[in-house]
């Protein structure tokens, strides 16, 4: 019986003696008495590896890229496994045998992590959510085995939570912190999530317990400092992380408590209401008047404006009435300047002339006596005086 192996295939042929000889296509193959086994090629790409498991029980790791055909006799299991990649922000814990001694090394990305055969990696089991609810932590939920080396957070809400008056709340935080030395970590802790858990509940249960439900309302700012933390920053130290805040989300109380606190929250807001609107109304009603005096002292502003405009309106008047007056005063007296120095020429011109004659007349050798009381023999005026003793008479002549 011929069967044909085809290119690009392999086949075990088992012999009646049981030995096995491996035959690879293209080929003619006469299988007569012989057991014909197809043998599987397995292939591993940029990103996987190949871990081979060999019947003497060793094992052996081949990186990809790279193919290997199974072997009956010398393989037990041939499996293709996936590369771990890291990121820049991720690293791994890698334990190593070596000649039976073990040791630790901490390996961080970027990369492609392909273990040899003797390595292994850490498996991390943590306290994680439970379910939706992000603030209530279960043991063993958050398993992994690549660490985040950048700063992250986490809810978490403390339960039972005791004031000092004896009631009972649920406090919700939020916790930021970052992993800074993983060595430390691995050395001091299995579960960091667990020991935030525990020193962060010691401190807010110290923090209430000194507070009456009043107080610990009117103080719930503190919850928001780090200061209020010191069990959880001490811890968080110490197994190599640092705590970055803490932020105080609410609270939860009894249904009871609650219904209480919100009937007074109510009445608080309804006194608040009313007293807003009474503050509104007095606000609303104290600027009306002071709109109504700034209107009035605007409007009486106003007024003292127009009468002053007014009061320099009659002034410009008045200043212009002078101004004219003085103006035509200054033209009559230089009119009648003007006319007395014209009469004054005609007078000078008339005493010239008379001047002339009289000195031509005296020239000619005529008594200018005689000649002057002839002319004049009609006088204007006649002063008469007659007394017996001695007087000097002065006249003045007023015109």
């Amino acid at each position: 019986m011929f069967n044909v192996i085809k290119q690009g295939q392999r086949v075990a042929v088992w012999g009646r003696s049981g030995q096995v000889q491996m035959v690879d296509g293209p080929r003619v193959l006469w299988s007569f008495g012989k057991n014909l086994q197809t043998l599987r090629q397995f292939r591993a790409h940029a990103d996987q590896y190949l871990r081979v498991e060999f019947q003497d029980g060793h094992c052996e790791h081949l990186r990809g890229p790279v193919s290997i055909w199974f072997h009956p006799v010398d393989h037990h299991e041939i499996t293709v496994c996936d590369a771990l990649e890291l990121d820049s922000n991720e690293a791994i814990v890698v334990y190593e045998n070596e000649k039976g001694k073990v040791s630790r090394q901490v390996q961080r990305g970027p990369g492609l992590f392909v273990p040899s055969e003797n390595q292994w990696l850490h498996s991390f089991s943590w306290h994680g959510s439970l379910g939706d609810d992000h603030g209530f932590k279960v043991p063993h939920n958050l398993n992994f085995q690549k660490l985040r080396v950048i700063p992250d957070q986490m809810y978490f809400h403390v339960e039972d939570v005791r004031t000092a008056d004896d009631a009972v709340l649920t406090i919700k935080l939020m916790i930021f912190f970052e992993l800074t030395f993983i060595e430390e970590m691995l050395n001091q802790t299995h579960d960091p999530i667990a020991d935030f858990i525990n020193a962060v509940t010691a401190d807010t249960i110290d923090f209430a317990a000194t507070r009456t439900f009043e107080q610990f309302k009117n103080d719930t700012e503190a919850l928001n400092l780090l200061g209020s933390y010191s069990n959880l920053t001490s811890r968080a130290n110490r197994i190599g992380y640092e705590i970055n805040k803490v932020v105080y989300r609410g609270y939860l109380a009894s249904d009871t408590l609650q219904s209480m606190h919100d009937g007074a929250i109510e009445a608080r807001t309804q006194l608040k209401l009313e007293a807003e609107t009474e503050t509104q109304a007095q606000e609303l009603a104290d600027m009306r008047l002071e709109r109504e005096s700034v209107r009035t002292e605007r409007k009486h502003q106003i007024e003292r404006q127009q009468a002053e405009h007014e009061r320099e309106l009659a002034r410009l008047k008045v200043d212009e009435g002078l101004r004219q007056q003085v103006a035509q005063d200054r033209q009559n007296r230089e009119s009648v300047q003007q006319d007395n120095l014209v009469e004054l020429e005609h007078l000078r011109a008339i005493n010239e002339e008379k001047s002339a004659f009289l000195n031509s007349v005296s020239a000619m050798e005529v008594d200018m006596t005689r000649y002057l009381v002839a002319q004049y023999q009609n006088p204007d005026r006649v002063f008469r005086v007659e007394s017996e003793n001695e007087t000097q008479l002065h006249l003045h002549e007023q015109t």
